[in-house]
């Protein structure tokens, strides 16, 4: 059988039980000092033990003034893990699942030593550090369950708003041609009905060929994304011009010829009320 000795001197061991009933009879050890031995679910006095039984000698009678044994102290990490899994809990809308993972830590390994030694405490708050830590991770996916579709939303209004802002561009473009074409008498320029402008490739071209923009202004405004409405120079103003999905398919973009640009919910009626005429889209 091997024991474990735990004495004024430390631990020691372990020790076959011979062994230890030699240290007890030379008085290296006394019969009240703890011993464990593997299957023992706790430390137990020296003189419990069946192995050591009648040839332990008592306990030397300790002389007049000496100290008395060590207290048992708190571990540390013990404390360390209660007070970090306090603060990841009150600080969980800052991050405080960072503060958690060392707090769960320091609970695990503070629970390991005071299990290893009796003289240690703070068993108790070593655990409610390890709950107050977990707590704390577990704000980790509820944040980014709250934050990632507010995320997501305002990262498309940002795509839809610069989307609005392309057709615009656009649409100062096409206008600009429409007032050279009546100046000019060329019946060439002008929006696409007016200009007889068969397809929006027709519609890119003139806006290339009489330099309003350039190939890289148009790729760079997404024109290939949009579609375009076959509205001639006497349309009214709310006749839809230009429209686009926006990029996570949740609104549509929508020009009309008379300069107004607005974002709608998908499967919103994005025509004006009783429009003189909803013209055909250019392929």
């Amino acid at each position: 059988m091997q024991i474990t000795i735990h004495s004024k001197e430390g631990q020691q061991g372990p020790f076959p039980a011979e062994q230890v009933n030699q240290l007890l009879q030379s008085g290296q050890i006394a019969s009240s000092d703890l011993g464990w031995s593997p299957g023992m679910s706790e430390w137990k006095p020296l003189s419990t033990f069946s192995e050591l039984q009648g040839s332990a000698s008592p306990p030397p009678v300790p002389p007049m003034g000496s100290a008395s044994p060590p207290a048992s102290r708190t571990e540390l990490l013990a404390i360390w893990s209660l007070v970090l899994g306090i603060i990841s809990l009150v600080g969980c809308a800052f991050g405080g699942f960072l503060v958690g993972i060392p707090a769960v830590i320091c609970g695990h390994i503070g629970r390991s030593k005071i299990k290893k030694n009796p003289r240690l405490s703070g068993a108790g708050m070593a655990l409610a550090g390890l709950i107050t830590g977990y707590l704390g991770i577990a704000t980790l996916p509820i944040l980014a369950a709250i934050a990632l579709p507010a995320i997501t939303g305002a990262l498309e209004k940002g795509k839809a708003t610069q989307m609005l802002s392309n057709m615009k561009m656009i649409h100062l473009a096409v206008q600009q041609a429409q007032l050279d074409g009546a100046a000019t008498g060329n019946p060439k320029l002008g929006f696409p009905a007016t200009a007889e402008l068969q397809s929006k490739a027709d519609l890119k071209a003139m806006l290339i060929s009489n330099e309003y923009l350039t190939a890289a202004d148009l790729d760079r405004m997404g024109f290939d994304k949009m579609t375009v409405a076959n509205v001639s120079d006497e349309d009214p103003g709310d006749t839809v011009f230009l429209k686009a999905a926006s990029p996570g398919g949740k609104s549509v973009i929508v020009f009309r010829k008379g300069g107004n640009g607005a974002i709608y919910r998908t499967g919103q009626n994005i025509f004006a009320p009783d429009p003189p005429r909803n013209p055909e889209f250019l392929d």
